[in-house]
């Protein structure tokens, strides 16, 4: 990892579809794109996706089914939640903005968290739930 970038790793089920792009070169190259997770209390049904690139997207060689990339913290990535129509062929875009690398890999923190949190919560005795509230 380069000065100025950050580490992301994610599920590979966070990884929703692969393009094709044609290159300015003649050739072409494929971009994953990437799911992100709802902000707490913020669920919609159509997810936040941002695009890696695929050589930029890499295994964890412990754990298969990790994925992760290196994002730069000052470099703004766009996001954005469409819909694809497979009927029409077409794409229908909500909403479109730009996140920082840092701001990205801060999304995955508090999902990471909140999901530890709910974990811990089922672990405890339900007569410790009730006198907790």
């Amino acid at each position: 990892m380069k000065d100025g970038e950050i580490a992301l790793s994610f599920s590979k089920s966070f990884i929703r579809d692969r393009l094709t792009l044609p290159s300015s070169k003649g050739g072409s190259y494929d971009l994953y794109i990437i799911e992100m997770p709802d902000e707490e209390g913020d669920e919609h049904e159509i997810k936040r996706t941002f695009t890696v690139p695929e050589s930029r997207l890499k295994t964890d060689k412990k754990y298969d089914y990790i994925r992760y990339t290196y994002l730069k913290k000052d470099g703004l990535y766009r996001v954005m939640r469409s819909r694809y129509d497979e009927n029409a062929r077409s794409t229908r875009v909500e909403e479109t903005f730009q996140m920082t690398g840092q701001e990205i890999a801060d999304v995955y923190a508090r999902y990471r968290d909140r999901k530890r949190r709910e974990f811990e919560k089922s672990l405890t005795p339900d007569d410790q739930k009730e006198g907790d509230e």
